[in-house]
């Protein structure tokens, strides 16, 4: 933030707002403000987030059913099924039978749908730049780690929130 603005809101008229004392409240606000900033960035590719979330989901080669991305995305089963078909229809996922257990499929990105994830990700990453930029770079990372540990135990046990 300029040090104009900055003032300027020093001098602009306030009142007291409790909820930004409330860090869930600011992770929420948060997290809507940049979501919405990279869902327009998707939206000139064709994308939605949601979309993009199966397919960067899919993007670390782990075998994972629709049933799976449902859970870790907290996407309603009917709505993975739908966004699942649509995603085969466009070329960008295939379902193949689960050896382990037939009546499953796991997902797979095709060439196309790496490609497609490549151009997203980049979009992504230039909202998340451009959002976070009054941040400096290492309080960034001590976020994704803050965050990384408070989230820990609250995924289901088949993703690992640190590297």
């Amino acid at each position: 933030m300029s040090r104009s603005s900055a003032s300027a809101r020093q001098g602009a008229a306030t009142f007291d707002f409790p909820l930004v004392r409330r860090t869930g409240y600011l992770l929420h606000k948060a997290g809507i403000l940049l979501l919405h900033e990279a869902d327009q960035a998707l939206e000139a590719q064709g994308l939605r987030m949601r979309y993009y979330f199966v397919l960067a989901a899919l993007e670390g080669g782990h075998a994972l059913s629709q049933q799976d991305l449902s859970r870790l995305l907290n996407l309603d089963p009917t709505t993975m099924v739908a966004l699942v078909d649509e995603m085969e229809d466009n070329g960008h996922v295939e379902r193949r039978r689960n050896p382990a257990d037939r009546r499953r499929y796991i997902l797979h990105l095709t060439n196309e749908g790496r490609r497609v994830v490549a151009t997203a990700a980049e979009a992504v990453d230039r909202v998340e730049r451009a959002f976070l930029a009054s941040v400096p770079e290492e309080d960034q990372e001590r976020l994704r780690e803050i965050l990384g540990g408070v989230l820990a135990d609250h995924w289901p046990r088949v993703v690992a929130c640190e590297e």
